[in-house]
């Protein structure tokens, strides 16, 4: 579960990563997390008391080529007085060095979707009838496969998917060779449009699938369906209308082999049951920038209504990560930046889970989420950063750590949040269930000023132990009943028990007209420094 490493199991991390980014090896596929405790590699904790990496240039990465243009902001960690907290979060590797974003694949060889389908024998007509463009579309981009830097080009039209792969009974279209691009002519222009109903159904859909494949970049297109029926923003029970694909884009999850350098970019999704992009186990070097979840057609319990997720194999009860050395279930090195969530048809944002450590969530806006927009699931993910975004009316958390129920319980140590802007969400940001050594500073929470979902609050630190939350300015919210800062027992929860915030370090934070400025309800806490003035 930790992220900071003892000489040996440092040493021995960089050399099974760098034979994975040289082989894209890994022991084993599939979902099982079975033999976990024969990994050769173990990661020992470290103190808390670890020296802080000081960090002189920006963490966002900088490597991305000109030929993909992005509005990655250079406002991440761009200070040169900030210090990385003991862990290393987000894009760096163990020893505090920024681990750049891989560049995009570059495919400059074009080939005109519509053009090739004619010469193989299939017919796309780039208008929304029954015509099922499918078929052409899977035999150009495997034809493409055969031609190295091959950029399959989607010009502006609807793309009617009324079938599935040859390759695949539940996939539209499989990314089955690395090295292939798929770009549209322009984001709002060229379609996608799906048939496929996953309902309420046991079978998952996928519209874009990548499983063990590298250097590929999906661009500038929408993927919808032609589910028309009623959505529902009930996070507690299933919207029995709901429909359409069960994810759009994914990678990972069910191959022996990483999947890796990946770029999506200027994309939406919408129109889908559970995940909108899904990072899934078997994945790094991930970049999904400039894109566009909304409209899932659920928002309830199991996994449902989810925007852009981050996730390993599955949860596992160990001391130490299970998964680090396994190039199929580890996930890492994932960056979301400048995406945007847009109406209320959307329950969580961002979820990062299951081990997924050392990804970055930076300069993205996400508005009217039904619970927590960026949520580390609870699931022991650990030295993420989550920097830079803006959140807008969350009806629960603006930022949360750990989870309850389903087996949720905490999240992992050394995870990093700061300088996000939270406005008038019910809790701007809360620490739950056992969460451990967690950095929460410079950020501003502001502006509730009638959210009241469910006792508002600015930070809420529930079982948890230790850390610090500084510097951060919490004003202007209005709204009755708020606290800007509070401690609370939370009661038992998957494997923690019951607990209050102990151990915690709270100074230099602002409040500013925002109603109660603290107040402690916890039975438990114990061991905090608290400031005296606010």
């Amino acid at each position: 579960m930790h992220n900071s490493f003892n000489n040996m199991s440092l040493v021995a991390f960089l050399f099974i990563v760098l034979l994975g980014l040289q082989a894209c090896g890994g022991g084993g596929g599939g979902s099982s997390p079975a033999a976990a405790s024969s990994k050769a590699l173990s990661v020992a904790p470290s103190s808390s008391s670890a020296t802080s990496v000081s960090v002189m240039s920006s963490s966002v990465p900088s490597s991305l080529s000109s030929s993909s243009s992005s509005n990655i902001s250079s406002n991440s960690v761009s200070q040169s007085s900030m210090s990385v907290p003991a862990g290393n979060p987000g894009m760096r590797n163990p020893d505090g060095s920024i681990r750049p974003a891989h560049t995009p694949n570059a495919a400059p060889n074009i080939i005109n979707v519509v053009t090739r389908a004619a010469q193989l024998g299939y017919t796309i007509d780039l208008a929304n009838t029954n015509n099922d463009d499918n078929p052409g579309i899977q035999a150009v981009i495997s034809d493409a496969a055969t031609t190295a830097g091959s950029t399959v080009y989607f010009p502006n039209g609807t793309y009617n998917l009324n079938s599935v792969s040859v390759s695949s009974t539940t996939v539209h279209i499989v990314m089955a060779k690395s090295g292939v691009n798929l770009e549209g002519e322009s984001r709002d222009g060229t379609v996608f449009l799906s048939n496929i109903d996953a309902g309420t159904g046991a079978t998952n859909y996928y519209g874009i699938r990548m499983l063990g494949v590298n250097n590929i970049v999906l661009k500038n297109f929408t993927f919808t369906n032609t589910w028309n029926k009623n959505y529902s923003t009930n996070t507690n029970t299933a919207n029995p209308d709901r429909g359409g694909l069960s994810y759009v884009i994914a990678t990972g999850y069910g191959s022996s082999a990483a999947a890796y350098n990946i770029t999506i970019d200027n994309v939406v999704v919408e129109k889908y049951i559970k995940m909108g992009v899904r990072i899934a186990a078997g994945s790094y070097d991930v970049v999904v920038k400039n894109s566009i979840a909304r409209n899932a057609t659920d928002v309830a319990g199991g996994g449902a209504g989810y925007g852009f997720v981050i996730q390993g194999s599955t949860h596992l009860s160990e001391a130490t990560n299970p998964y680090l050395g396994d190039a199929a279930k580890d996930t890492y090195f994932v960056t979301l930046d400048g995406n945007k969530t847009e109406g209320e048809y959307i329950r969580h944002a961002v979820i990062v889970q299951y081990w997924a450590h050392n990804n970055l969530i930076t300069n993205n806006h996400f508005v009217n989420n039904q619970l927590d927009a960026i949520d580390l699931h609870g699931e022991d993910e650990y030295a993420n950063e989550v920097s830079y975004n803006t959140v807008v009316n969350s009806y629960r958390a603006g930022v949360a750590l750990g989870n309850s129920g389903a087996g949720h319980d905490k999240s992992g140590i050394d995870n990093w949040i700061h300088n996000n802007d939270l406005i008038g969400c019910n809790w701007g940001i809360s620490v739950q269930y056992g969460t451990a050594k967690t950095t929460i500073e410079n950020n501003t929470i502001r502006d509730n000023t009638s959210n009241a979902a469910s006792s508002p609050r600015g930070i809420w630190l529930g079982n948890s132990d230790g850390y610090i939350v500084r510097n951060n300015v919490i004003s202007n919210n209005t709204v009755p009943g708020f606290v800007a800062v509070a401690l609370r027992d939370d009661a038992a929860e998957g494997e923690s028990p019951a607990g209050g915030p102990i151990n915690w370090i709270i100074s230099g934070n602002t409040v500013i007209n925002s109603g109660t400025e603290f107040a402690n309800t916890s039975t438990y806490a114990t061991g905090n420094s608290i400031q005296t003035s606010w």
